[in-house]
């Protein structure tokens, strides 16, 4: 009884950690730039819940069949997320790259020379 329970507890704890990742793809999308976060972290990250998974098939347990599906299927959209923001970064005009980072230093309030570039101005 309390080896299930125990599993049951594990497995939910699992599925919720596997769930993670996806707050980075929400906050990737939101600031529309990939740029912060690490696509080989992410790789790694995916290819370890593929291992899991993989030995969770062959031995037949749910729970780690469970966890490590949900963990495999959120880290690879986040890593699909985060390869298109640089492909994107990646296909733009030379200049464009420079321009789009001075605009995301502004819009996270970290100051840049003057003179180059944006000019901040206050909110009303």
């Amino acid at each position: 009884m309390f080896t299930q329970l125990l599993g049951a507890v594990a497995t939910v704890y699992g599925v919720l950690g596997a769930l993670k990742t996806l707050l980075q793809t929400r906050q990737m999308l939101a600031r529309r730039s990939s740029r912060d976060v690490s696509a080989r972290f992410l790789a790694s990250y995916a290819g370890g819940y593929a291992i899991w998974l993989a030995y969770g098939l062959s031995t037949g347990s749910l729970p780690l069949i469970a966890v490590d599906t949900v963990g495999l299927l959120c880290g690879g959209l986040t890593l699909a997320v985060a390869l298109s923001f640089r492909a994107r970064l990646s296909a733009q005009p030379s200049g464009t790259a420079a321009t789009e980072e001075r605009a995301g230093q502004y819009q996270r309030g970290i100051p840049f020379p003057a003179g180059r570039g944006l000019v901040r101005v206050s909110r009303l």
